[in-house]
């Protein structure tokens, strides 16, 4: 398969000695780049459910649902480390430095960095239009059911306890078929009123989406903290939503619309209009950005390995290193990646101005061309003319 599509590229056996050593130098660095961030990814889940009375089997669910985002964000950095180190060794072993005096144009040299950005791009595209919004939604739906049943565990007889924040529940007892008895519940969710809830006994109803209290007999004390007054109200049946405030933003959202823009399939983003919006619970402008967002970190992907191997090729070989080189790509690189950021920022407050996602390869382009350009200036990238090969001679 591999000797079908290099000679289907029309590679030489020096193309794909460049581009194998990229692709396996790429996979080493994006193994240990995911393995860090995947590792501090766990370690924050970890400490989420586990301690809290998690299942290990519900911690490795979650964690393997993190992975395509991760691996999607680090992929232009391990093409970018790879390439740096592969054109860093053909350099120092003078192997790049042969092929220039045999008068072969930088642009030539650059023809294997070329298919592997591609191969960034096609991987950077696949995951941020299929796996990553499927594995972002499905994160997102087991991290909602998990919390339901956390709330579950997290009732104990005897312990004032907070399961959610801004609210305090105390169980005198649990009896063995279930039954809560001796209950006190205060809830400070709402900025506007304080409630607190006391309760003979009561039950515990859990689904998918929520966990409810049936309180039975007991009295509800309301403080309206804007007159200070008090109001207290008897009842024989309360049917109490404990993880009423975890998700205000899903608030209103249509039935199996994904409450974040991360988790909506491409083709959605496509067709996606004020109406859907309104439904999702998502402003336009993110959608619209999410969708360009997704065609240009894929571009981006591919300008990012030209970028760091023309910065490479700008000088002759010195036994110092080529550590100025290095540091030249690093900082063409870095800026251009935190660019993402600011526009990402404007566009929230100018939805109209979400094609911008694409300055970021746009400029991407600009760079390359430009390094490109210093690098056919430079006299050691010149190819040879016989009057050299007389003047050596002589």
């Amino acid at each position: 398969m591999w000797g079908q599509f290099t000679k289907a590229a029309n590679l030489t056996r020096y193309d794909r000695y460049i581009l194998l050593m990229c692709l396996s130098f790429f996979g080493f660095f994006a193994l240990v780049l995911v393995s860090v961030y995947w590792i501090n990814k766990g370690v924050d889940l970890f400490d989420q459910l586990i301690s809290d009375g998690q299942t290990i089997l519900a911690f490795l669910e979650l964690t393997t649902l993190a992975l395509p985002p991760i691996i999607m964000m680090v992929l232009p950095v391990a093409g970018f480390v790879a390439t740096l180190y592969v054109f860093n060794r053909l350099i120092t072993d003078s192997e790049l430095v042969i092929l220039q005096t045999a008068g072969i144009s930088p642009l030539r040299l650059l023809l294997p960095v070329f298919y592997f950005g591609a191969i960034m791009a096609f991987l950077v595209a696949g995951l941020s239009n299929g796996l990553a919004p499927q594995a972002e939604a499905r994160f997102r739906e087991r991290s909602d059911i998990l919390g339901n049943d956390l709330v579950a565990q997290l009732l104990r007889a005897g312990v004032f306890q907070s399961p959610i924040s801004g609210v305090t529940i105390y169980i005198s007892d649990i009896s063995p078929e279930g039954e809560l008895q001796g209950l006190f519940i205060h809830d400070r969710r709402n900025e506007t009123r304080e409630v607190t809830y006391r309760a003979d006994r009561g039950y515990l109803l859990r689904n998918a989406e929520n966990a409810r209290m049936i309180l039975v007999s007991g009295r509800s004390i309301t403080l309206d903290r804007t007159t200070n007054r008090l109001s207290n109200l008897g009842f024989e049946r309360l049917n109490y939503d404990i993880t009423r405030a975890q998700h205000p933003t899903a608030t209103g959202r249509g039935e199996g619309l994904p409450e974040n823009e991360r988790a909506m399939s491409t083709p959605a983003l496509i067709a996606a209009d004020q109406d859907l919006a309104n439904l999702a619970g998502v402003p336009l402008d993110r959608i619209k950005w999410e969708l360009h967002h997704r065609f240009a970190q894929a571009m981006f992907a591919f300008f990012v390995p030209l970028i760091a191997a023309s910065c490479l090729m700008l000088r002759n070989f010195s036994r110092l290193g080529l550590w100025a080189q290095i540091m030249l790509a690093v900082g063409l690189v870095i800026p251009l990646q935190m660019s993402k950021n600011l526009l990402s920022a404007q566009v929230i407050n100018a939805p109209h101005l979400a094609p911008l996602a694409y300055m970021q390869p746009l400029v991407c382009a600009v760079v390359f061309g430009a390094v490109l350009l210093a690098v056919y200036n430079t006299a050691h990238w010149r190819p040879m003319r016989q009057s050299d090969l007389v003047e050596g001679g002589a």
